[in-house]
């Protein structure tokens, strides 16, 4: 059983451009993952590929799952046998309870922050996901919460993310222009909602650069971490971490 009173990770409140965007704006959000313009359909067939090969039963934590919409496209078909989803706006878990409904098994939807509540979880994970949320967090804050998850971790688990990744040597600034390059591509959004979306990453997204992701990686305990998805934009990158290679998960 793990101690959930040890190395709990902590942050600050969510910024408001995250709430806003996520909770009164989930429209805006849906329409950016129905076009792709955010590279989805890569990062979760990276992740569908690591769990088809895993082949063999697993618990899934899914942090800041939104509508579950994606994920319970990719896991069905899987040896899942249970799934638990965490996000903070209630609208979006109550369209995830009829996606996931589908998949058959047993499950559970929490409406709360993914910091709180991995840091008060009691039960050892076997595969933990997150995408696009993690980079709402600074690099010490990123630290404690992957040292959370690796203590966590069933024997044979791994934690997945796909979140902001710089080329090493960039700054927070350079990438936030190459972000900004994007919007002649996102012709689905009116001018007010690509501002809405780029005042939110503009105060709330904090990329690391690649060798940061490793580095924090190996801090927490992590032994293997692998690449598995980088997108065309070069914007985004799926991690696996894991405490050993995939002969042993």
């Amino acid at each position: 059983m793990v101690n959930a009173s040890r190395s709990r990770p902590t942050h600050d409140t969510p910024d408001a451009s995250t709430v806003e965007l996520f909770q009164r704006e989930w429209t805006i959000y849906r329409k950016m993952v129905d076009n792709d313009y955010l590279f989805h359909n890569g990062a979760y067939g990276a992740l569908r590929r690591f769990l088809i090969d895993l082949n063999r039963p697993f618990a899934f934590l899914d942090l800041a799952c939104g509508d579950a919409g994606v994920s319970a496209s990719i896991l069905a078909g899987t040896r899942i046998s249970r799934y638990r989803g965490v996000d903070f706006s209630a609208a979006a878990l109550e369209l995830a309870k009829a996606n996931i409904v589908r998949l058959g098994v047993e499950f559970t939807l929490e409406q709360r922050d993914f910091v709180e509540a991995v840091g008060e979880l009691t039960e050892p994970v076997d595969i933990a996901w997150i995408g696009l949320s993690l980079h709402h967090l600074h690099t010490p804050e990123k630290g404690a919460f992957l040292a959370r998850m690796r203590q966590l971790l069933a024997p044979g688990g791994a934690f997945l993310a796909y979140e902001n990744a710089s080329p090493d040597g960039e700054t927070r600034a350079e990438w936030m222009r190459r972000w900004d390059a994007q919007a002649p591509q996102w012709t689905a959004y009116s001018k007010d909602e690509w501002d809405a979306v780029t005042a939110h990453v503009h105060a709330a997204d904090f990329p690391e650069t690649d060798s940061t992701w490793r580095k924090l990686g190996r801090d927490a305990g992590f032994a293997y971490i692998r690449e598995l998805f980088r997108a065309p934009s070069n914007l985004f990158r799926v991690y696996c971490f894991a405490p050993y290679g995939p002969g042993r998960m």
